[in-house]
């Protein structure tokens, strides 16, 4: 994709940071070298990381054309899902003119074909299509696309809608995996695959697994210094711990409460006021 590496490379002086450093645990120095003199850069995954470690939009750095048009669309989509409005976000995606097929960024592509999946999915229960957004955006992605893994998660959610729980523990056992191979910085939108996969190893009752799951979520947003889905996260290893733990007379929802209060979360609340009255021994 094109890009404007000179925004990069201004906003990377003025901090006072090498192109070996801003590298370091993101991408090659050459790589790094490509995008701030050759305007270049075939990976968004590693063009978003850069851009977060200076302090950048991603929009603020794409060349103006049908590819940042469509990102601006994905993050305001992204927005709206985090917030469950489906609908609203899928018509937003279907209102949209833009080719996505005809990119060269097949990144762009996925992420595109997981909205429409989560979309289709979540706003409207439409499994048909989702499946096959899903499966599509596995096919288009590699190891390092955060949406492809997203769509390998959100497998599972299907067949756990479905009832079909040996086929969703295999779909998110492979999301897991997935994140464990990338060779880059794991991205915060991974917060979703910890908790989607928390929630189905509790309602499975492996306690264990949900828990640690939960703690690692937890553990990516601390990295970022972020309260995304943090509020779940922490409702997610409060129920686990408690139900891993005979020795625990109540769960400790005290930083669930704390989280989902900032957050406005008044169902998270609602959910933890009825277990506290609930779960004792």
């Amino acid at each position: 994709m094109r890009i404007k590496g000179d925004i990069i490379r201004t906003v990377r002086k003025q901090k006072k940071l090498s192109q070996v450093t801003l590298a370091a645990g993101i991408c090659t120095q050459g790589t790094v070298s490509n995008i701030e003199n050759k305007n270049v850069c075939d990976s968004l995954e590693i063009l978003d990381a850069i851009c977060k470690r200076l302090n950048l939009s991603l929009e603020s750095v794409l060349d103006d054309n049908d590819e940042k048009k469509l990102t601006s669309l994905l993050n305001r989509v992204e927005e709206l899902c985090n917030t469950f409005k489906h609908k609203e976000a899928h018509s937003l995606l279907k209102s949209t003119s833009i080719n996505v097929a005809d990119f060269q960024n097949k990144e762009l592509e996925v992420r595109w074909l997981y909205f429409m999946g989560i979309t289709n999915l979540l706003g409207y229960n439409n499994t048909t299509d989702s499946l096959f957004y899903f499966y599509r955006a596995d096919e288009l992605g590699d190891s390092n696309s955060v949406y492809a893994i997203l769509s390998v998660n959100s497998l599972g959610i299907v067949y756990e809608m479905a009832n079909e729980l040996d086929k969703a523990q295999v779909y998110y056992e492979k999301s897991i995996d997935m994140l464990k191979k990338m060779t880059i910085k794991i991205p915060i939108e991974a917060t979703k695959v910890f908790f989607n996969t928390a929630k189905f190893y509790s309602l499975i009752k492996n306690y264990e697994t949900a828990y640690d799951l939960a703690i690692e979520g937890m553990a990516l947003n601390q990295t970022y210094q972020s309260l995304y889905m943090l509020d779940l996260l922490a409702y997610e290893a409060a129920f686990n711990d408690f139900k891993r733990s005979p020795e625990l007379k109540n769960p400790d929802f005290n930083s669930a409460k704390v989280f989902a209060t900032f957050n406005n979360n008044e169902s998270l609340l609602d959910v933890i006021a009825s277990d506290e009255k609930s779960l004792l021994r």
